[in-house]
């Protein structure tokens, strides 16, 4: 159930964002829930019809660097944003602060905040439909993958939730989420006793340090949906690694070694899953 990724040589190869990358298109589409949202949009470079596509989940602080508009997008998003571009993917990142008119930084405010299990999984339909839509020249709807960090990773699990499937289908044909917290308010029957189970292919990707996995949850969960018949729910963790490791770009004094080499080998690894079921 669990795998150790090692470092991933080749990912210098994989995952560069060269500079000629285009700038995010500023987008806004409803929701489900009848709300109106913003978003980025990253458009493949070159000719590239029925493109492939996916939709991503911030995490709590918002998808602005230090959660203000006025540093702009968060290194983090932007990087993945143009990493998919340039790999022929179209990328759509979600905000799902900013048309809630709530604040920018959600940490720490627990079950009175947006919620990743009653609310996001809402924001990731509505971008589903949104790219089906007004863009069914250049995106394939039946190649759309989700992909969420933290609290967008929580999100990301609940949106794949086999519940959704008699209101929306399957949508979303593989999803990955990068440490999340599992627990989810107790969502889907608790966690010891979790009824969840995915409709897709599910993948977490979690550091061994991180103390949203050392609680257990996510192994719980992972557990009991195998049990219940979710074969393609997994996750990797990654040895000595932190929360947000995957914004570990150099050794320093937030991060390790241990940090920068799961990033490399995780960031490496979603992108030749990606590959190997898109292209």
């Amino acid at each position: 159930m669990k795998s150790l990724h090692k470092f991933l040589l080749a990912s210098c190869c994989l995952l560069s964002s060269p500079a000629f990358a285009a700038a995010p298109i500023n987008v806004s589409f409803p929701t489900p829930q009848g709300i109106t949202l913003t978003g980025k949009l990253y458009l493949p470079t070159g000719a590239t019809p029925s493109a492939p596509a996916v939709v991503m989940m911030h995490g709590c602080s918002g998808i602005y660097s230090y959660s203000d508009p006025a540093n702009g997008l968060a290194l983090l998003y932007k990087e993945w944003g143009e990493r998919l571009a340039n790999a022929g993917y179209a990328a759509l990142l979600v905000d799902s602060f900013s048309g809630r008119n709530e604040p920018q930084n959600q940490c720490g405010n627990g079950s009175d905040g947006v919620s990743e299990a009653a609310d996001r999984p809402y924001d990731a339909m509505g971008a589903w439909q949104y790219l089906k839509t007004y863009y069914s020249g250049l995106i394939n709807p039946d190649k759309i993958a989700l992909l969420g960090w933290s609290h967008g990773a929580s999100s990301t699990i609940s949106a794949l939730s086999s519940t959704w499937v008699g209101q929306w289908g399957k949508p979303f044909k593989v999803g990955f989420a990068f440490y999340p917290g599992c627990g989810l308010y107790n969502a889907y029957g608790g966690i010891s006793t979790s009824t969840y189970t995915s409709y897709a292919p599910l993948h977490i990707l979690h550091g061994s340090s991180d103390p949203f996995y050392t609680i257990g949850y996510c192994d719980k969960r992972i557990n009991n949906a195998i049990k219940r018949g979710s074969i393609n729910t997994s996750m990797s963790v990654y040895l000595k690694a932190q929360h947000s490791f995957d914004n570990a770009r150099a050794v320093d004094s937030q991060w390790t070694q241990a940090d920068v080499d799961a990033k490399a080998s995780a960031d490496a690894f979603v992108v030749l899953r990606l590959n190997s079921l898109f292209k």
